[in-house]
């Protein structure tokens, strides 16, 4: 899914806003409970391009410690920001004099001449909001055959450490 920048970049103060429906499937890496909705808004501001929005989806996460699945709601924002010399040197091939010849990885992964990548700035963005260690619940036993080890005797000869 691609936001086209087009109209956007051709005046300072030009803004295009779409809403954003992305079904559970299409996202790589990510398995979802259910679709991402939200917006997302692209606004010329003179010297930078800005993407701005938010959304919400449910993402289906194993927990670290049981390792079954459950169901994680994730609420983020989108951001991303790039210079609009960034889209004259893919479009026109112009590198100003105090840029660098070669273009940005992340910038390059999400804009192309004059469009936005909007799947992948939502992956990195729900990516963002995922916990470190997702647990189930707070009170999570973990797996059924550690309890086992949890309950056998300490040996004495680890106690002074």
């Amino acid at each position: 899914m691609y936001l086209d920048l087009t109209d956007v970049l051709r005046a300072p103060g030009n803004a295009s806003e779409k809403p954003l429906r992305i079904e559970p499937d299409t996202l790589e890496g990510l398995e979802l409970a259910e679709p991402v909705n939200g917006t997302v808004r692209a606004t010329n501001a003179r010297q930078n391009l800005v993407v701005s929005g938010r959304g919400r989806t449910t993402v289906v996460l194993p927990c670290s410690r049981c390792l079954q699945p459950y169901q994680q709601p994730v609420e983020f924002e989108l951001e991303a920001s790039a210079p609009l010399s960034f889209f004259r040197q893919l479009t026109h091939g112009i590198v100003p004099e105090d840029e660098e010849e070669e273009p940005d990885d992340e910038l390059a992964a999400l804009f192309d001449a004059n469009s936005l990548d909007v799947l992948e700035l939502v992956r990195q963005a729900i990516e963002l909001q995922l916990p470190p260690k997702p647990l189930c619940s707070p009170d999570c036993p973990g797996l059924p055959e550690a309890a086992k080890y949890m309950s056998a005797p300490g040996d004495d000869r680890l106690r002074a450490l």
